[in-house]
């Protein structure tokens, strides 16, 4: 999760981010998002953008917490991030 937000206190209508760390060799040809291990895919008017190696999601709702991964893919394999867990507090 993005360093400069609190994870104790993100509310419905919030935006958060994610970053995901890469260390590999060969470098990742691939990188994909998932949200209780289903991928997820890049739609911007639904308020989910990807870019490089993070992951945008504007007003949160209750639909959007859960566990979020990322995947990295290169010509030796994939590798997965520990799951980071979201939760999405009631606005009031």
């Amino acid at each position: 999760m993005g360093s400069t937000l609190n994870p104790e206190d993100i509310k419905e209508g919030d935006d958060v981010y994610f970053e995901c760390n890469i260390r590999s060799n060969p470098k990742a040809h691939k990188l994909s998002w998932f949200h209780n291990g289903v991928e997820i895919y890049q739609n911007v008017t639904a308020g989910i953008i990807m870019s490089d190696q993070s992951l945008v999601l504007q007003n949160v709702g209750r639909a959007t917490a859960g566990k979020y991964t990322c995947m990295a893919t290169n010509l030796e394999g994939k590798g997965s991030s520990n799951n980071v867990v979201l939760i999405v507090k009631c606005k009031y």
